[in-house]
């Protein structure tokens, strides 16, 4: 026992040296450490300051500068916390730099307006009185009453709300900027300035487009365009439709249809007797899709004058223009009779023949039907090629027969005619295109 209290005694030293070692080691250690404040962002450390006052005042500096850009009372959306923390020195980031990781952490929003379209938000805008200002517009701009028409009810097709929240300041769109989008599917569309020289069919074939198309996305009433004007160029995909319905009656033009006699002693073509169209007065009830028809109902019906028939007398032995290849004969009949509502010129790249709804629309020739459905101003559109180089248009119309890839010959029944898609009244909009240009239909009809 003696023995080892001896032995412990004699190592008394030697542990006191190494205590006083680790002990001088721990308060270096310490002494080299200074205090600072570790700053959590949503529950994650990003950075590590002095002060956190001086984080605080960069913040609030942040939030002035965003309202003042944005005009408009901005919200940090994140959680910020402080912890008291012992770091070397050099862990502590320079206040000149707080700034920059200030906003590329944090999360600003500002408050606004979301316009809903069945459910999905498509746009924001700066407050509420914008956004329902906007859709008031939109549905006044769809609703402008004829001579003794009225409103009747007008609503949107679609759910639509408006959404008080929170968004991303670069986000917000402007009114402008906001109808663009509803109307075309897009916020920034592709614009076009009107040159020297232009036509409405000119810019339409050089951006790939319709006319029809042109004039709807861009709100036309006329066709005539002045030197820089600004057009939008794209395809209009709306988000939103405006429903109205209208009371009306109006008197208008009964067409006058077309009779062909055959002279079988005669090589010529000419007109026997002038067609006159005649009038109608009617009472009615239209709905419309954007401004455009979509269905008329006729309450009441009173003819004023009969219209007069076209009589043509055709020669039998006509030349016809030959044949380059497949089915077609390269000369193509009348789709329909009636009078020409509108002739073939610059902009107008067809006729267009006004009869009655419901006429049947025969093939001007035989072919193969390469589209038949929906065509945006077009309406209820079909396309027949005719494998010589010919291909025959046929739009507005009621309802659709024939179906694509359907051999159809020539006076068989491919559609009836109507007044779908950008239509002022039921009419055929008859095109002709040889070898992808367009034509006069009066060059090739007999």
């Amino acid at each position: 026992m003696i023995a080892n209290f001896s032995e412990y005694r004699d190592r008394l030293p030697l542990v006191a040296v190494s205590l006083v070692i680790v002990l001088v080691l721990l308060v270096s250690f310490i002494g080299a450490k200074t205090s600072a404040y570790a700053v959590y962002i949503d529950d994650k450390e990003k950075l590590v300051v002095k002060s956190s006052a001086s984080v605080e005042q960069i913040k609030a500096q942040i939030e002035a500068e965003t309202n003042q850009k944005y005009n408009g009372e901005m919200k940090i959306c994140n959680t910020i916390e402080y912890k008291k923390t012992w770091v070397m020195p050099g862990s502590i980031i320079p206040e000149e730099e707080i700034k920059e990781v200030l906003l590329n952490e944090l999360d600003i929003k500002a408050p606004a307006s979301a316009i809903s379209v069945n459910g999905k938000i498509i746009a924001y805008m700066s407050n509420k009185e914008q956004a329902n200002q906007l859709l008031q517009d939109m549905k006044k701009e769809y609703t402008q009453l004829g001579q003794d028409e009225k409103l009747l009810e007008v609503s949107f097709a679609e759910k639509v709300e408006i959404q008080e929240g929170l968004a991303n300041p670069e986000d917000l769109l402007s009114i402008e900027e906001t109808r663009n989008l509803i109307t075309t599917g897009t916020s920034a569309p592709q614009k076009y300035i009107v040159e020297e020289g232009d036509c409405l069919w000119l810019i339409a074939r050089k951006n790939d487009m319709y006319v029809d198309d042109i004039i709807k996305v861009n709100q036309l009433k006329t066709e005539d365009l002045s030197l820089g004007q600004e057009l939008i160029l794209e395809t209009s995909k709306p988000y939103i439709s405006v429903l109205s319905k209208v009371e009306g009656e109006k008197t208008e033009a009964i067409p006058y249809e077309t009779q062909i006699i055959v002279d079988k002693s005669s090589s010529s073509i000419k007109v026997k007797q002038a067609g006159m169209d005649g009038q109608k007065h009617i009472a009615y009830i239209a709905t419309l899709v954007n401004g455009v028809v979509q269905d008329r109902e006729i309450l009441e019906e009173d003819i004023i004058k009969e219209p007069i028939n076209k009589v043509i007398v055709k020669g039998s032995q006509v030349v016809q223009v030959a044949s380059r290849s497949g089915g077609g004969t390269g000369a193509l009949d009348w789709p329909v009779y009636g009078s020409i509502s509108q002739y073939y010129r610059s902009g107008h790249r067809a006729i267009d023949i006004a009869t009655k709804r419901g006429t049947a629309i025969k093939a001007a020739d035989s072919g193969y039907v390469t589209y038949a459905g929906y065509q945006g101003g077009y309406g209820n559109f079909i396309i027949v090629d005719h494998g010589n180089g010919i291909v025959t248009r046929y739009a507005h119309c009621d309802s659709l027969i024939a179906s694509v890839g359907q051999k159809v010959d020539k006076g068989e029944t491919i559609a009836t005619l109507g007044s779908t898609g950008r239509s002022t009244g039921p009419h055929l909009h008859f095109e002709v295109l040889s070898y992808g240009s367009f034509q006069n239909p009066l060059n090739y009809l007999r």
